[in-house]
């Protein structure tokens, strides 16, 4: 019964939408992903030094039944990539197994036929050098580059991205190319601490010739040759996917302009298939790192498909098990991304395409729980990663209090989706599960002499009193954390954690959210600036994986004890500067169940003016603030914008 109820539910969805749909290319919801996936694992193989992955990398099979119009059609594997069905896909189901079936998954940029889904979308962008600097024995004549012996160059092409630098070059002599995504890299000569694989020399030609260098992540490239040589044309062929820009933001202040598009660059650097971890480390799509990306890029850019790729890779497979557990809290960002992706989408059709994979997963976690309704983590599991800034705990294992407040916002999302659905008794119990959840946090790990919520509970049962930003950001976000608190947190708690501002990791998007939510924009900007503004100050243009305030040069480069183990080009950190100025300086919000009902309540700060194109899931809501008074905000049909007085 449930099974016709669900194709039933299916099929409403549809109903007056069919004008809406073009021919496309369609495949089991996950599939692509999963091939993607194996795509950057090799991609990362063959280019990535040291790469740690404790990921799950996803299967498909190689039959897909399609039922199209009640006639079942079966399609196997293509040779190099998934089973796929080119048509319209109204009143089209797909299944593994001709049993359990869902609605397929698609993307309107693959509506031509010739062109499969798997095949490689990216773009090359053309980067001429911004400077070339002589390190020793070599002159700039225009566009030519003259080397003597034993002579050395610099080139910075400014932008940092993925790609293969090309040049000219008629000589004689060996010439050794390396790169990197810093000056310091760059010119390290050392293989030892090489992050990719070195560059073999070439053996020069009197009569010239055209090199390719293999694909490598940089923004610098140092040239050496050994003999006399002349290069010209040297081009960085930079591989980008093609985007369209969907918001924009700007504003008095150059330099939050300058952090804003920055921010934009840094994600759309990290754009490849995925929203990927580091471009120059591993080249490899994490769960966390996905749906951080996303809540940025999902406003700047709009890319549907690269949204579902993430969810698909956050959540666990069907029929999970603990073997399946990587990093145990990576899959509870899964349900925090889909719901995210409903809001700025207005349907729920992501969330159909894998709703059999959340069931599955939200009773994994529930035969998880503890009597108290805490998950553990455990040995050989990796445990518990809020992120990099752990200095003050949480500690890997035990029971840390921001996974289980994770936990308790994935069972209200979980009731949400149900709803949706028309799964009632499904929603009671998930708010049913929420409302126990939440009593065990407050009774066991709410510190009311400290007015915050501790780290949690060690393995060896001894409570970890400690305070961390982790639990509360993530409190704040879940509703938890006590509204008579919050100004003690951020004018004491928080700037008393060890490291809080001189060690900055990659779940800030999330934390500038709750400082947002929280009230506290005048203090998500000052953060904002002194950390993200002071990577700009040093030159760089690309945000990294992990700030080191203070710290000198060579240290700020270092990671895992690697001389250049920083990525310096990481998505999730591209995403502050977005939620400062859309969330915080336009003060735009929009209603928790996804109503077409919008909220401008800006707070200029030290600005004169701002101005935005905020994408909506009825097309664009355009705002224009200034302190002289104005404040004009134009919104397409079908919503409703509320708009608040200008808090200066």
């Amino acid at each position: 019964m449930k099974y016709f109820k669900y194709i039933f539910f299916l099929n409403l969805f549809f109903i007056g939408s069919s004008s809406l749909f073009a021919q496309t290319w369609m495949w089991h919801p996950g599939h692509l992903a999963a091939y993607l996936q194996q795509v950057q694992r090799e991609k990362s193989a063959s280019r990535c030094v040291n790469v740690g992955y404790p990921g799950k990398f996803y299967t498909f099979t190689d039959t897909v039944y399609f039922k199209v119009n009640g006639k079942v059609i079966v399609k196997p594997r293509s040779q190099n990539g998934i089973a796929a069905l080119f048509g319209t896909p109204d009143n089209v189901f797909v299944s593994e197994d001709g049993k359990n079936w869902t609605i397929p998954e698609y993307d309107s940029r693959y509506c031509n036929e010739q062109i499969r889904p798997e095949c490689d979308v990216d773009s090359v962008v053309t980067i001429r050098p911004d400077r070339i600097i002589v390190l020793r024995n070599s002159e700039i004549n225009g566009d030519r580059i003259h080397m003597y012996k034993n002579s050395v160059v610099l080139v910075d092409f400014k932008e940092l991205e993925i790609g293969s630098v090309g040049l000219k070059v008629a000589g004689s002599g060996s010439l050794t190319a390396t790169v990197g995504e810093s000056v310091d890299e760059a010119l390290n000569d050392n293989p030892s601490f090489f992050e990719q694989y070195p560059i073999k020399p070439y053996n020069l030609l009197n009569s010239g010739m055209a090199i390719d260098l293999p694909e490598r992540a940089l923004r610098y490239l140092k040239i050496s040759c050994t003999e006399h040589c002349v290069i010209s044309f040297v081009s960085f062929n930079a591989r980008m996917r093609p985007v369209k820009r969907a918001m924009q933001f700007e504003c008095s202040d150059s330099t939050m302009n300058r952090l804003f598009e920055t921010g934009v660059k840094t994600i759309h650097t990290s754009m490849h298939n995925f929203y990927l971890d580091g471009v120059k480390r591993d080249y490899l799509p994490w769960a966390m790192d996905a749906i951080i990306t996303a809540i940025g890029a999902d406003r700047v850019f709009s890319d549907r498909q690269i949204d579902r790729n993430g969810l698909s890779l956050s959540l666990m497979p069907l029929n999970p098990k603990k073997s399946d557990w990587g990093i145990v809290d990576y899959p509870l960002h899964a349900l925090i991304g889909l719901k995210e992706e409903y809001l700025r989408y207005g349907d729920i059709s992501t969330s159909l395409m894998y709703r059999n994979r959340i069931d599955s997963q939200m009773a994994f976690y529930e035969s998880m729980q503890d009597s108290n309704g805490f998950l553990h983590a455990l040995p050989p599991s990796t445990g518990f990663i809020p992120g990099w800034a752990r200095k003050n705990g949480p500690e890997d294992y035990g029971v840390a209090t921001y996974a289980q407040i994770m936990l308790y916002e994935n069972f209200r999302i979980a009731a949400f989706f149900a709803t949706k659905w028309g799964e009632r008794s499904l929603a009671r119990h998930y708010r049913r599960k929420a409302e126990q959840l939440e009593k065990s946090i407050m009774e066991h790990f709410w510190d009311q002499s400290q007015g915050a919520f501790i780290n949690g509970i060690r393995t060896n049962g001894e409570v970890d009193a400690r305070i961390s930003r982790h639990a509360q950001y993530w409190a704040i976000l879940a509703d938890l954390f006590p509204k008579g608190h919050i100004d003690t947190l951020f004018s004491q708690v928080l700037p008393s954690i060890p490291y809080y501002r001189e060690y900055i990791s990659y779940e800030k998007g999330y934390e500038l959210l709750a400082y947002i939510k929280a009230g506290k924009t005048v203090e998500a900007y000052m953060l904002l600036n002194d950390v993200w503004g002071d990577w700009l100050q040093q030159g760089h243009t690309r945000f990294p994986e992990n700030f080191s305030l203070d710290a000198t040069v060579s240290q700020q480069l270092m990671f895992y004890d690697r001389p250049f183990g920083l990525s310096l080009c990481h998505g999730a950190n591209g995403v502050p500067p977005i939620i400062v100025a859309l969330y915080g300086i336009i003060g735009f919000s929009q209603d928790s169940e996804g109503e077409s009902v919008y909220t401008i309540r800006p707070q200029l700060l030290h600005l004169d003016w701002a101005r935005a194109r905020i994408p909506v899931k009825e097309g664009f809501i355009d705002v224009y603030i200034s302190k002289t008074g104005q404040y004009d905000v134009s919104y397409p049909k079908g919503c409703k914008v509320i708009c608040l007085p200008l808090n200066t």
